[in-house]
């Protein structure tokens, strides 16, 4: 198993910190914060329609 890869906290900072700023200048020129969220979510557009949770089908019927 290899050890796990390093990070550099710094570098991964300065990358959260310009996509924000690139995110709320979108946002000041009119884009939808629905378009910006969904291509910043992990999950694909779909993803909650399409899915299947195992683990909630035993909740449900209760």
């Amino acid at each position: 198993m290899k050890p796990p890869k390093s990070i550099n906290l710094k570098s991964r900072a300065a990358e959260k910190m310009a996509s924000r700023r690139e995110d709320r200048l979108r946002l000041e020129n009119g884009e939808s914060p629905e378009l910006i969220q969904r291509e910043n979510s992990i999950f694909p557009p779909d993803f909650f329609e399409k899915g299947r949770f195992s683990n909630l089908a035993s909740v449900v019927g209760k």
